[in-house]
């Protein structure tokens, strides 16, 4: 999405843990192959409530975005931040902030933030509506796109159990066996590895909402 943007000083703000560390790899190293290095990087403690000295140095370099990684009450609270203190930028996320949590946290300064999402929780799939409609009733509230993939997951893993019994490594090879599966979250597709490679979705806030729209195929960032 950056690079479909042409957006070229991309700045990154994000928590200061494992799955900070982690987790910003592949876009680190992904807007490097594309010619857009992230520009600066600043980090920020789990369970921060003020981002203040890091935004004022993101602000310093002039970025012309920001991707804002983290838990979604922080992240929330670092996007109404960012835009009280002047970052008018295009602001990014991931998928972990495609919560009410975020948009509370964030309020109007959420409206036009964009994440990834691995799932689009508006789609009318009967598969999906129906797994909402049995996860509301028994735990009364809606499911997450976590409870999603869990369920997905598990699915896939009863499936493989059921084809080939209680034999681990048989059990391996039926996992192995699928390419495609249509779960509650959508067309699943693996590659050789068993990762998902299926298509990805972007949520946009658009009036205090979030609204989903396919990713280009070619535009993971």
């Amino acid at each position: 999405e950056l690079a479909r943007r042409g957006l070229e000083r991309t700045a990154l703000l994000r928590v200061n843990d494992r799955d900070g560390r982690t987790g910003v790899m592949e876009l680190v190293e992904g807007a490097r192959r594309v010619g857009r290095p992230i520009i600066l990087e600043q980090r920020y403690d789990e369970g921060a409530n003020e981002f203040g000295p890091e935004l004022r140095r993101i602000r310093e370099m002039d970025p012309d975005s920001l991707v804002v990684w983290g838990n979604p009450r922080e992240a929330g609270a670092a996007v109404r931040e960012a835009r009280a203190l002047g970052l008018r930028v295009p602001i990014f996320g991931f998928s972990r902030l495609q919560e009410d949590t975020f948009l509370k946290a964030a309020g109007e300064a959420a409206e036009g933030v964009t994440v990834i999402a691995t799932m689009n929780p508006q789609r009318a799939d009967p598969r999906w509506t129906g797994f909402r409609q049995r996860y509301q009733q028994r735990w009364g509230e809606p499911p997450d796109t976590f409870a999603a993939h869990a369920y997905d997951g598990m699915e896939l893993i009863i499936g493989a159990v059921r084809r080939a019994g209680l034999n681990r490594a048989r059990i391996r090879d039926a996992l192995f066996d699928v390419q495609t599966y249509d779960g509650v979250t959508g067309r699943i597709v693996f590659d050789t590895n068993m990762s998902d490679i299926g298509p990805l979705w972007l949520a946009r806030v658009v009036g205090g909402r979030f609204v989903y729209e396919p990713a280009p195929a070619w535009g993971r960032l």
